[in-house]
């Protein structure tokens, strides 16, 4: 065992460990395309799906603009009632 006393400075007890993670470090293999795009590409198609779709939701559930009072709802968009909205927040904030 090393013995290591109060009075070592930091730097004596960690420049060995360094110089091994470097070792390990320099050893590992580069891939040859580090440089990726498809992540942010999926994260900005997720991002504009979720938008969209939250997006119609409010729309078809809302007020509608002049000229649109008569269009149907769409199947796939849910009703959303603003009394049970209101009343499922009192009843949590009570909790």
């Amino acid at each position: 065992m090393i013995g290591i006393s109060l009075t070592t400075p930091i730097a004596v007890v960690v420049a060995p460990i360094r110089r091994v993670m470097i070792e390990l470090l320099m050893q590992q293999p580069v891939p040859e395309s580090s440089v990726s795009l498809s992540t942010p590409i999926l994260v900005l198609v997720a991002g504009f799906i979720a938008a969209a779709t939250i997006g119609s939701v409010a729309w078809y559930n809302s007020k509608r603009p002049p000229g649109w009072e008569a269009k149907e709802r769409p199947d796939f968009v849910p009703k959303v009632d603003k009394d049970d909205l209101i009343a499922e927040v009192s009843d949590s904030k009570k909790k």
